[in-house]
């Protein structure tokens, strides 16, 4: 990665795609991301994985892991303006041969071309507990992962019951400073039903 991306977080700020505070700690949050578990033993993402990241925004987490790992990675946001900023973002970062974004709902990928690819899969305030199982586990392939950035608040905010629907087991959560992680091991293929469109998951969430 030949750019700053500090500079790139910070440019990210300047558009209103993250708080101030969000660019300030993005490297050493979006870090915390390839920690799993209470040993925090490190997730890889070598060449030729695919990472995606869902709910893209100014870049956080996914912009910097592309440039922390060696795989490849798909942003999705579905917001244009933002979109195109990451574009941009890449570009300067020199992540384009192996990063890409794409503008769209998560829903839509996740029952088409991205379906059942992904060995890992982020989200830093995507969505709901709830939207986030649902679109994020579709992607995985067996063995990937779903890592999520969680709320300081302690106690679960996961169904069992819905975890097991989807084939993910919870491999609990960690800390990294002040900052919560949780990972979900993909056990096997999710059932086709999922993800729902986005007004059914909102009429009527999985938990």
């Amino acid at each position: 990665m030949t750019g700053n991306v500090n500079d790139v977080l910070e440019a990210a700020s300047a558009e209103g795609f993250v708080t101030p505070s969000a660019a300030d700690a993005g490297v050493e949050h979006s870090t915390g991301f390839l920690r799993c578990g209470v040993d925090q033993l490190p997730i890889r993402l070598d060449g030729g994985d695919l990472g995606v990241d869902i709910g893209s925004g100014g870049g956080l987490p996914g912009l910097v892991l592309a440039g922390m790992t060696d795989g490849d990675w798909v942003l999705v946001d579905r917001a244009e303006r933002r979109c195109t900023f990451l574009q941009w973002a890449i570009g300067e970062l020199d992540l384009a041969d192996r990063v890409e974004v794409v503008c769209g709902d998560v829903v839509d990928l996740a029952r088409g071309s991205l379906r059942g690819l992904a060995d890992l899969v982020t989200a830093r305030g995507f969505g709901s507990p709830a939207t986030t199982v649902e679109c994020g586990a579709p992607l995985l392939s067996e063995g990937g992962r779903l890592v999520v950035s969680e709320p300081p608040s302690g106690g679960s905010r996961w169904s069992q019951v819905v975890l097991d629907e989807l084939n993910l087991v919870d491999e609990g959560s960690w800390h990294v400073k002040s900052a919560t992680y949780r990972a979900f091991l993909s056990g096997g293929s999710c059932p086709e039903r999922y993800p729902r469109r986005n007004s059914r998951q909102v009429a009527d969430p999985l938990f």
